[in-house]
């Protein structure tokens, strides 16, 4: 007779307690643990003003997708799973691109994005020490950026199975999802006014 009612809006469904939103979570947090040791190097070789620059933004999202993460609404979590999903996305793909053979196309967004990984400056560095940690944070937080994407959209089907109301999931996911294409168009915009800044 329970069966049949609707879980509140405060309350878990059952794949959305599973193994892949721990995942999600693991991995956002590892990105943000990135983002708080990279911050401090930065600041330390460089001081407070270009690491707020460089990790600001980035710092910003990641508390924030923690924090919709952790909370237990259904559409917040749905939220969450479309903002994590294409911030991997946006945030991989010069990378991809590389791989893929698309240089002219990595080399736009690398010039002209402001969404790239902040490490990516820490690792043109003089500093032999700083520049090495540079890529040793950009390794780490790339990957646990990609399992965190793969995670936010396994556990996001999960839930919209189980779920009854399938409409707001996805508007939610959705809504998630635009938001981290409108800032990368904002910053990419910003870069083409500015005459391109790869942050």
């Amino acid at each position: 007779m329970f069966d049949s009612v609707l879980p509140a809006e405060s309350e878990p469904i059952s794949a959305v307690s599973s193994r892949w939103l721990w995942a999600a979570r693991c991995f956002a947090l590892i990105c943000t643990i990135a983002l708080a040791v990279g911050f401090v190097a930065e600041a330390a070789a460089n001081g407070i003003i270009l690491a707020i620059i460089f990790f600001g933004r980035w710092g910003s999202l990641s508390l924030a997708l923690l924090y919709l993460l952790f909370r237990r609404g259904k559409n917040s979590l749905a939220f969450a799973f479309g903002l994590g999903a294409a911030t991997a996305f946006i945030a991989l793909l010069p990378f991809a691109c590389v791989l893929l053979g698309l240089r002219h196309l990595a080399f736009f967004i690398v010039v002209f994005s402001g969404v790239l990984p902040p490490f990516t400056n820490m690792t043109g560095e003089f500093s032999l020490h700083l520049a090495t940690l540079g890529k040793l944070l950009l390794w780490l937080f790339s990957i646990s950026l990609a399992l965190l994407g793969l995670s936010s959209i396994v556990a996001f089907r999960k839930m919209a199975h189980e779920a009854k109301g399938m409409g707001n999931l996805r508007w939610a996911f959705r809504g998630g999802m635009c938001c981290a294409l409108v800032v990368c168009l904002i910053f990419t915009l910003l870069g083409l006014s500015f005459g391109g800044f790869g942050m």
